[in-house]
């Protein structure tokens, strides 16, 4: 479907498609929350736009790239999770499968912060879209490492076993999925801890003898740690990560956003209280922003 024509048919305060539309188009700082309540009240007439947006955005993302006020696709991908709509899933996969860091340029800490319960709303139950993600090594290792987590949420969904998501994390510790510098296996390693790593130690004990594991980042006593909770605590610690990122509430994810409070200098801290392994994740993926120099204060917002 092509996109309703926003700025011929939309008037102040029109709380009609084309008017949240038209809202959601252009960031100006102002959180767009009356916008997004209609959206919901209006789920299925609306839906068919928000897709043709991502949609469209997929055959040329370059306009987005070079114009940082266009933001109707952050709209567009946040409500389709909080939908739940599994007609989005492929191509939000692909959006984020894109080469480089375009999915960065265009979606900033989405790729780290809010991708995973994306894929995750979106996959209507099935993982194997998102199996295929994760074995991609194409694909920029901060997406892959979002599909991970999706995926360790999927075995609390009951989507796939435990035992099926780790021996597919399994296959990852080859030395190949990235970069030796990388902290890709790192980052993995956190997901072991919360799906209890008991089964995958002589891969992770490897994978601290071959150095692919900083020890600086995941201290190996942490596995240990992790055994000694047990399978029932580490799970329970993951649900509790997996109700913090839910798209349930689509405003308590997005209002606090920095890019919606420029006036204030810093965000209040109550706001985002991540887990161990989110923190971590949140921290190497600002290192690696800062390293690309990136200047797009629409979308480097947390």
């Amino acid at each position: 479907m092509e996109p309703i024509d926003t700025e011929a048919t939309a008037t102040t305060n029109d709380l009609s498609v084309p008017g949240i539309l038209e809202a959601f188009k252009i960031i100006d700082g102002v959180y767009k929350q009356k916008e997004i309540d209609a959206a919901i009240g209006l789920k299925e007439e609306i839906t068919p736009h928000l897709m043709a947006i991502l949609e469209n955005l997929l055959a040329d993302p370059q306009p987005y790239i070079e114009d940082d006020s266009l933001y109707d696709h952050i709209y567009a991908v946040m409500l389709l999770g909080h939908f739940k709509e599994s007609s989005a899933h492929q191509v939000i996969i692909d959006l984020f499968s894109l080469p480089g860091d375009v999915p960065d340029q265009l979606f900033g800490d989405i790729c780290t912060a809010d991708l995973p319960m994306i894929l995750l709303k979106t996959c209507g139950g099935s993982v194997e879209s998102i199996q295929k993600m994760i074995l991609n090594r194409e694909i920029d290792a901060y997406s892959r490492l979002s599909a991970c987590q999706a995926l360790a949420y999927a075995v609390l969904e009951g989507y796939i076993a435990r035992e099926n998501a780790l021996a597919l994390f399994n296959t990852l510790f080859t030395g190949q999925e990235a970069e030796k510098t990388s902290d890709f296996w790192s980052l993995l390693a956190m997901m072991l801890l919360h799906l209890y790593p008991e089964e995958s130690m002589a891969v992770i004990t490897k994978a601290y003898d071959d150095e692919l594991i900083f020890s600086d980042e995941v201290p190996f006593s942490e596995f240990m740690e992790a055994i000694a909770l047990g399978k029932d605590k580490c799970l329970e610690n993951l649900k509790e990560e997996l109700e913090q990122y839910s798209l349930d509430d689509i405003h308590a994810r997005m209002s606090w956003w920095a890019c919606f409070h420029e006036e204030e200098a810093l965000l209040p801290p109550a706001r985002v209280q991540d887990g161990a392994k989110s923190q971590k994740v949140k921290k190497k993926h600002k290192k690696k922003k800062r390293k690309q120099a990136k200047a797009s204060k629409k979308k480097n917002r947390r």
